[in-house]
């Protein structure tokens, strides 16, 4: 297990590749004006391993968020919770709520058959 952290503003990712996949956990806001977010998506992409963001942390996400969510799902994700009351109205709001696996813990992500499609 290999971890990274990166800060911008009022958004920090942490970054940590696991044998089986690769973990992005995002503590904070995220903001229109961060390039930090596309870049750590980019990284992780470059992996070639199924992608888990762990949004318990996340205050607020933005369409920039979302649609870098909806990208990864294509390719294989899964996605840690409680997700935030603003971030599940955007999500239920665009109607995409149920694209989405979403697991309690790391450890069941981690075991998450949702995540093996990349």
């Amino acid at each position: 297990m290999q971890r990274r952290d990166s800060d911008h503003h009022s958004l920090r990712i942490q970054h940590t590749l696991y044998p089986a996949a690769y973990l992005l956990r995002l503590i904070g806001d995220t903001h229109p004006t961060s390039h930090e977010l596309a870049a750590a998506f980019q990284h992780a992409d470059a992996w070639a391993l199924p992608l888990i963001v762990d949004l318990s942390a996340l205050g607020f996400g933005d369409e920039e968020l979302l649609r870098r969510l909806l990208h990864a799902h294509r390719t294989g994700l899964t996605l840690i919770g409680p997700i935030s009351d603003s971030f599940q109205r955007r999500l239920d709001t665009t109607g995409v709520t149920d694209l989405f696996t979403i697991r309690p813990t790391l450890d069941a992500a981690l075991d998450s058959p949702g995540r093996d499609r990349r």
